[in-house]
């Protein structure tokens, strides 16, 4: 068997963007007992957290209510860079017609929209549409939601046109949620829209990190495939964020509300947000792989790929055991937290050395393995490379959390 100090070093990664080449560990439980991933996400279920940062970092405490309105801007800029220091903002709508009254409702700090497909101006099309259902993999969502049932808000930061908002706020009342969908983004990204016909659909312009003190039990936050650069401006915010100079905006909305869980998606080609947050913070995590199409020929092979997908997700295979290990995460906190303490800490020397590397995401893939080593699966790049010799991709939810107290929770009041 491979010791931990001698398997950390043969992990370190050789090459930048997260295409690391990690060799095996050491090994985990076993796995043969199934477990649904989605029955240790309740939120009545808090457990006190260790903490194990890659560095000292202080998050803006935002208790006092904010007072400025926030104008954001009409121009596309990249919400991964958008780190910047709390303003005291307060929330506004965009694109709503003046002889229209939102339903809004307070969260945390903030009086919000909800957003309401049967407004007049709202493309029915786009209330239809589910081709990209798939593609955001709702059924996870929905299956937590299920076990989650006080959920009352789901607060898409990042919505961007809105599309997917509206798309998820359809699909759970077609299945019977009585769940409010709530669009934040931090800049008006469709203010050019009636030029091209197109009615922009009203949102919250507002700065994730400006949203504090949600109530738990009844909020949860979404950021459905964020958008994540890549080269210098990835490498330089993987840095900043190492060497303690600044946070994820993702992170920063996650520790300003604590207990209200956090659930971003990931993608290969447009969103990485795992690079970039604290690894203490990782509640669960549950991967898939898609068929998905970018190319008019990749259409063709678009049935047979969706069929290898549903094999390759099902019950027994490499994709679901490793569901199965990252489901016992909750139950096994302490030992999490111990373990990727004790490899952030056999990698101090090589943090120190590369801070641009994507060390979050570099660590958590070494736990993943050294787990995967223990069960019998194959490692998490060969699980990896099995999807992409089919001609899929390997999508994630992330569900992230800021642990509190169970009497802290049970103590705040629902929002009104």
């Amino acid at each position: 068997m491979i010791n931990g100090m001698d398997t950390l070093n043969s992990v370190v990664p050789t090459t930048l963007q997260g295409d690391t080449k990690e060799t095996p560990p050491g090994k985990p439980d076993d796995i043969t007992q199934k477990h649904d991933i989605t029955s240790y996400l309740k939120t009545d279920s808090f457990h006190e957290q260790q903490t194990v940062d890659l560095s000292s970092r202080t998050i803006t405490d935002l208790k006092t209510p904010s007072r400025t309105p926030y104008y954001g801007s009409s121009e596309a800029k990249k919400a991964i860079v958008d780190n910047s220091s709390i303003g005291n903002y307060c929330a506004t709508y965009a694109h709503l017609s003046d002889e229209f009254t939102p339903e809004t409702v307070r969260i945390g700090n903030q009086e919000l929209m909800t957003l309401d497909p049967s407004q007049p101006f709202v493309d029915p099309t786009l209330a239809a549409d589910s081709s990209t259902l798939e593609l955001h993999n709702f059924s996870f969502l929905t299956d937590f939601l299920r076990k989650n049932s006080a959920i009352k808000y789901i607060v898409d930061i990042g919505c961007g046109d809105v599309e997917v908002s509206l798309l998820m706020q359809n699909h759970l009342k077609e299945l019977g949620f009585q769940i409010k969908v709530i669009p934040v983004d931090v800049n008006d990204c469709r203010a050019e829209a009636e030029h091209y016909g197109i009615k922009a659909i009203p949102f919250n312009l507002i700065p994730a990190q400006e949203i504090a003190g949600a109530t738990p039990a009844t909020t949860l936050f979404t950021a459905i495939h964020p958008f994540t650069d890549e080269g210098e401006e990835a490498e330089q915010l993987s840095r900043e964020i190492t060497q303690g100079k600044t946070d994820y905006y993702i992170t920063t909305l996650i520790k300003n509300n604590p207990g209200c869980f956090v659930l971003a998606t990931e993608d290969a080609y447009i969103s990485s947000p795992q690079r970039y947050i604290p690894l203490e913070l990782v509640y669960t995590k549950h991967y898939h792989a898609i068929a998905n199409s970018h190319f008019p020929k990749e259409f063709e092979t678009r049935a047979l790929r969706r069929a290898k997908a549903t094999e390759m997700n099902a019950e027994n295979g490499n994709i679901h055991r490793l569901n199965q290990l990252l489901a016992k995460l909750p139950e096994q906190r302490d030992r999490y937290l111990a373990s990727i303490s004790r490899i952030t800490d056999c990698l101090k020397e090589p943090i120190l050395e590369k801070p641009e590397e994507f060390w979050p995401d570099i660590i958590s893939k070494i736990y993943m393995d050294e787990t995967l080593f223990k069960a019998n699966v194959d490692f998490f790049e060969g699980i990896q490379n099995e999807v992409l010799r089919n001609d899929l991709e390997m999508h994630c939810w992330h569900v992230y959390r800021q642990g509190i107290n169970t009497s802290e929770v049970n103590g705040q009041t629902k929002e009104p």
